[in-house]
């Protein structure tokens, strides 16, 4: 949809409308009309910029495809005050989340956030007081598919305070048909709080999904964020952890699957500014058809990061001749006081030997590549310890997937 009025609706005069209809709070309309005047003002990215290297983003103008809306679903228990459910509702319930919002993502930083600053209208707020945990994983389902055509923005703010703790599974999906998806998620942790995330990704054939994902951690916070790509035409996620406390800790891990030309896109930021602080990144692709993986990863290490232990991994089996992968390590080293800093990166064909091996064993070549592709993704799942990654689950998702891809 390119009409005129389409376009109105990012226009700054229409953003605070909506807002007003809505019936925000006057903060929050400002800040909206801050975001249409940096939508208005900022370019899109181009591949001169290196996070965008490799996407294409012709004929994508945000500006002239309508917002959608997006529902959001939580199932699970929560014990007494713990809040996990609507954004736009839990403003009002929840203090924090007037400070937090947009701070660590903030509109200005470019055209997408700022969209998405100015655009969403339903997201997800979970708040966990201080001292209160969540043993049982907290499942959320961010469906796009009323966006069928259009823009989703969905939003999504994790608030832990001190000593809390809660395992949530964001389970996203869209339908068939061509929709974009532009996301920001923002997790706060202070201290000693830990948060685990895993983002379940189901987009339909012909979504193209931009999300970016950046969480804060105070003194002794752990938080670990963990991704499944399999779906979708183009998966864009952006991981930044920034580890502001001491002996704060973060992991970062993702297992992309792709067949035909499914795109799959990591950048990664592990970002040590605290003592004694840690962190561990591990991106995994497997690729049949003509799809494509790109992993830009940074570690860096601030002057004042002293005994920071760090380590970043990515490696992609290429199961066709038409599948690409790109890697790019990069490390940023301020002090030379740190127990390790280190990156690995590997592009090559599936283990020769250990098909032989299996098919010497009775499997065809299609059945021995579910078992390579589906043991190359468990250790990635196993290291994470994240509720909601069920290795079983994950090994018949890899098995259906593979059963008809192109190899």
């Amino acid at each position: 949809m390119t009409t005129g009025s389409t376009v109105g609706q990012y226009e700054e005069t229409a953003v605070v409308a909506a807002s007003q209809q809505r019936g925000e709070p006057a903060w929050l309309r400002e800040r909206r009309a801050e975001a249409a005047r940096a939508f208005a003002a900022l370019p899109m990215p181009t591949p001169a910029l290196r996070p965008w290297r490799y996407v294409d983003l012709a004929g994508l103008d945000l500006g002239a495809v309508a917002p959608g809306a997006v529902a959001v679903t939580v199932e699970g228990a929560l014990p007494a005050g713990v809040y996990v459910g609507s954004l736009a509702a839990g403003l009002a319930q929840v203090a924090a989340a007037e400070a937090r919002l947009g701070s660590l993502l903030p509109a200005t930083e470019g055209r997408f956030l700022a969209a998405n600053a100015a655009q969403w209208s339903e997201g997800l707020l979970v708040h966990v007081p201080r001292g209160a945990a969540v043993e049982q994983p907290v499942t959320v389902t961010i469906d796009a598919s009323a966006a069928t055509g259009g823009v989703a923005y969905p939003r999504v703010l994790v608030i832990a305070e001190e000593q809390g703790e809660i395992p949530i599974v964001l389970r996203l999906v869209s339908g068939d048909a061509s929709t974009v998806v532009v996301g920001a998620v923002e997790v706060f942790a202070s201290q000693a709080a830990k948060v685990k995330l895993l983002i379940d990704e189901r987009w339909g054939a012909q979504t193209r999904d931009f999300t970016w994902i950046r969480a804060r951690l105070d003194r002794d916070a752990d938080v670990q964020v963990a991704s499944i790509a399999m779906g979708g035409l183009l998966v864009k996620q952006t991981i930044e952890v920034l580890m502001e406390g001491e002996g704060s800790s973060s992991g970062i891990r993702a297992v992309a699957l792709g067949d035909g030309r499914q795109h799959f896109d990591f950048v990664t930021l592990q970002d040590h500014v605290g003592p004694s602080t840690s962190s561990v990144v591990e991106v995994k692709s497997a690729l049949a058809g003509a799809s494509r993986q790109a992993y830009y990863g940074v570690t860096r290490v601030s002057e004042t990061a002293k005994g920071a232990d760090a380590d970043q991994t990515n490696r992609n089996l290429l199961i066709s001749g038409e599948a690409k992968a790109d890697s790019d390590p990069v490390l940023e080293i301020l002090t030379a006081d740190v127990v390790r800093c280190g990156h690995h990166a590997a592009v090559g064909p599936v283990d020769s030997e250990a098909l032989f091996y299996l098919q010497s064993r009775g499997l065809d070549m299609r059945g021995a590549l579910q078992q390579l592709i589906a043991g190359f993704f468990h250790s990635v799942v196993s290291d994470a310890g994240t509720p909601g990654l069920d290795e079983d689950e994950l090994t018949e998702r890899v098995q259906a997937k593979l059963a008809t891809a192109a190899l």
